[in-house]
């Protein structure tokens, strides 16, 4: 039918059983025609038509969800027709110019976003086609392992990008990538990590659901950067890559920021890009504080074997005691990462997460080996002190020696009790042999080859000055030089001992020199606070600075570290005592905002609460939306919860207003219908009425039943008053025709009285009286005389002139005349 009346230039007559029946005038117009149509077989109409040029006229003159319809077709959408629409709609309306305007700035956004990923997937593969590193190259093979990564996650987006394009008629070409080609060598198994929860996405969804279905529909910028907002909250609920949100987020932010220049969102999408936009935010730090630990979070060393002597030991147990301190500083990044809960990890976080988990089961690990050790170690000791209480030298010997052994596996600070224990076991073992023997030079010798040993073959530096000093404590346990042979020893012994703490002294003048430079930044650290805070006019500062210096003076300070210990304990308690004062400025401005955004939150939930104007409750709650942004810093978990319950209280105030528009709705449907059934009513009536039985008391009434016409939308209201003043025409007529009735009735009543009265008089007098009283009956109706009463014509109007002249000029009603 369309398309008819669009190529006839609407001269064809419309179709009978598609339009009401056709009007005196002229033929309708397409957009007239397509209104008379019930909605779906306008909406079918709207599909089949294929000619740009009508749609777009369509869309200029269409209104409502008519319009939307013309607007979402497959033509109008495709970027040409987009364009055409924006040039012919530019000087005509609006609305339609936004819409093709906004349409287009997604479509290229998205054109150029695919170009940028599919460029960048063409690089990453370009990347992964050199050849494959070595087994051994484990450095090369983790980067390729992130390039295949960074590959996928690139296809994977451009993918995602179809269904968007694919609303513009458009499709993207394949990605003609070798992906299985490309694959990175396999890694080892990564230990097992906890799922993340997908209860926090959940109900991110849902409140992201929630927020969308509160945005209300209309030609407004807005709209659309709703739903892409959502998009992009979902991605970031998925673990998307970040750079690719970034990108997204960012000229999202732009167009928002600018359609913002022209016209304010309402609250329910300014609350959708506040949340996205804080979400956002809160991921973005958390990223950024992961890549700025980057380097720390690198994989970890495998852990070595258990230790099978003493050499091994010292280097396993300071691999553990490193492995321990490099899970507390992974630990830190955890938690100054803030990782939000309701995000998936990326793999840097996940890669961090992995490392704890593996950390965590090493030391497991080498906690259990410890316990078992140190109950061998007990063993032992409990062995040789019986052979020692029964003085069995040999056996003895060989006990002090596993125990030795045993002992030397273990770190020392684990195993002080048992050190004691086995030291004085070795005493009374010396006392047993000194009385067996009667000499000590044997032990010396030893002492003085275990010294050398370390002389020729050194240990790390602090395992070689704890050696020394206990090789030394050792040479002293066996008492004073009694013999010129131990003296000699005794000199070579002391040499021995300097040549092997030769090793040493680099590496403690290298220690006492960084925590020398920790505590000359730690001091820095302490004059920068100490003049910040006795500079600062704290009546006009700003307070978030503040807090930012707070935060960031505590993990610049703990960088620097060790330092000396007593200098260091004294700069600490200064520091500390700087930060306190810092902390009491900035918890002084959060006691402040807090108590001023409990206010907020307590007007905003008495407005919930209340019954008044739910107009004027809205206007006040976007106020109070107004002062909240206007409070200064809170700390974030008060804030977080205070959040909460405003935006609890403004829902239910918005709620409020949806549920009292559908009750007006719900009552102006419930009224159009009680009027078409008076309608109805009053037609069935009116078509079996005679004019004998019309009264104006039922026509009063009548219209008393349908005045709530005037209150009902326009479209209704025009229908139901057209009916309705027809039938008051039509009733009006049936009055009118009883009216003429009456009227001739009592004529004609009149008529046959005078004949009775001209025929029943006797006299001429009798008969003048009577034409008299007809000539005034015919002055005062307007009617004229008979020629022959003329003369008494002109004399009853003398008569009233000169009765009106004295005042007493009687009455020439029709009772008064008959």
């Amino acid at each position: 039918m369309l398309r008819k009346l669009f190529k006839g230039g609407g001269a064809q007559p419309p179709d009978p059983d598609e339009v009401p029946a056709a009007r005196d005038s002229a033929p309708p117009s397409p957009a007239e025609a397509l209104q008379a149509l019930a909605r779906d077989r306008a909406l079918a109409e709207i599909t089949a038509l294929d000619d740009a040029d009508a749609l777009m006229d369509l869309a200029l003159t269409l209104r409502g969800e008519l319009r939307d319809a013309v607007l979402g077709h497959r033509l109008l959408m495709q970027p040409a027709g987009l364009a055409a629409l924006e040039k012919r709609a530019r000087s005509r309306d609006k609305a339609v110019n936004r819409h093709a305007r906004r349409q287009l700035e997604r479509y290229r956004a998205l054109r150029q976003e695919a170009d940028a990923l599919r460029q960048r997937a063409e690089e990453l593969a370009a990347a992964l086609t050199r050849p494959d590193p070595g087994p051994d190259d484990r450095a090369a093979r983790d980067r390729r392992r992130a390039l295949h990564v960074r590959l996928l996650e690139a296809a994977a987006g451009y993918e995602a990008l179809q269904p968007g394009l694919a609303a513009f008629d458009e499709a993207l070409p394949a990605l003609s990538l070798p992906l299985d080609d490309l694959a990175p060598p396999p890694e080892p198994e990564p230990a097992p990590a906890a799922e993340p929860s997908a209860e926090p996405a959940a109900s991110a969804a849902d409140a992201a659901t929630a927020d969308f279905a509160a945005v209300e529909p209309g030609e407004d910028p807005f709209e659309a950067m709703v739903t892409d907002f959502i998009a992009l909250e979902q991605a970031m609920l998925s673990g998307r890559a970040f750079d690719a949100l970034a990108a997204e987020r960012q000229a999202l932010t732009a167009r928002w920021l600018s359609a913002a220049d022209n016209r304010p969102p309402n609250p329910a999408q300014h609350a959708v890009f506040e949340r996205v936009s804080h979400r956002y935010r809160e991921l973005a730090d958390a990223v950024a504080r992961l890549q700025a630990d980057a380097p720390a979070v690198a994989g970890l060393p495998p852990l070595p074997e258990p230790p099978a002597d003493a050499p091994t030991a010292a280097a396993y147990w300071q691999a553990v005691a490193e492995r321990r301190s490099r899970l507390r500083g992974l630990t830190r990044i955890r938690q100054q990462t803030g990782w939000p809960d309701w995000a998936a990890p990326v793999p840097e976080y996940t890669a961090l997460l992995d490392a704890i988990a593996q950390a965590e089961s090493d030391l497991g690990a080498a906690d259990a080996w410890l316990a078992n050790g140190i109950r061998t170690l007990e063993g032992t000791l409990e062995a040789l002190t019986d052979a020692i209480d029964g003085g069995h030298l040999l056996p003895a010997r060989q006990l002090m020696a596993r125990a030795h052994h045993e002992h030397d596996l273990l770190p020392r600070a684990s195993v002080k009790r048992l050190h004691q224990r086995l030291g004085q076991q070795a005493n009374r073992l010396a006392e047993l042999k000194d009385w067996q023997t009667f000499a000590t030079t044997p032990k010396r010798e030893a002492l003085l080859d275990a010294m050398q040993a370390l002389a020729d073959a050194p240990l790390p530096p602090p395992d070689q000055a704890d050696r020394i000093k206990a090789l030394r404590r050792e040479w002293q346990a066996l008492g004073p030089v009694t013999q010129a042979a131990d003296g000699r020893l005794a000199d070579r012994f002391n040499a021995a001992a300097e040549a092997a703490f030769e090793v040493c002294r680099p590496y403690f003048a290298e220690q006492a020199e960084r925590r020398r430079a920790n505590l000359a930044e730690r001091q820095r650290i302490c004059d920068q606070l100490e003049r910040y805070l006795d500079d600062t006019d704290w009546a006009h500062t700003d307070m978030r600075a503040a807090e930012r210096i707070m935060r960031t003076a505590r993990e610049e300070w703990r960088t620097f570290h060790p330092v000396e210990r007593s200098a260091g304990k004294t700069l600490e308690k200064r520091f500390e005592g700087l930060q306190s004062r810092l902390h009491d400025k900035v918890k002084a401005e959060w006691d402040r905002n807090v108590r001023a955004r409990e206010a907020i939150v307590a007007e905003a939930e008495a407005l919930a609460a209340a019954d008044s104007d739910v107009a004027g409750r809205i206007d006040r709650v976007k106020a109070l939306q107004a002062q909240w942004r206007e409070v200064g810093i809170t700390p974030h978990g008060a804030n977080q919860k205070l959040w909460r319950r405003l935006r609890a209280a403004c829902d239910a105030v918005f709620e409020a207003r949806v549920q009292s528009r559908q009750r007006a709705e719900a009552e102006l449907d419930a009224a159009a219908v009680e009027c078409r059934r008076v309608l109805d009513a009053f037609e069935a009536h009116l078509d079996g009425l005679d004019a004998t039985h019309a009264s104006e008391a039922e026509l009063r009434d009548f219209r008393a039943q349908v005045d709530p016409i005037e209150r009902l939308p326009a479209g209704p209201r025009r229908d139901l008053a057209a009916r309705r003043n027809h039938l008051l025409s039509r009733y009006r007529d049936l009055l009118g025709r009883q009216a003429r009735a009456r009227s001739d009735a009592r004529l004609e009543a009149l008529r046959q009285q005078d004949e009775a009265e001209v025929a029943g008089s006797g006299s001429a007098a009798d008969h003048d009286a009577v034409r008299r009283l007809a000539v005034r009956a015919e002055l005062a109706a307007g009617l004229p005389s008979p020629h022959e009463d003329e003369s008494l014509r002109l004399e009853v109007q003398v008569e009233r002139l000169q009765a009106g002249l004295r005042g007493d000029a009687g009455s020439d009603s029709a009772e008064a005349l008959l």
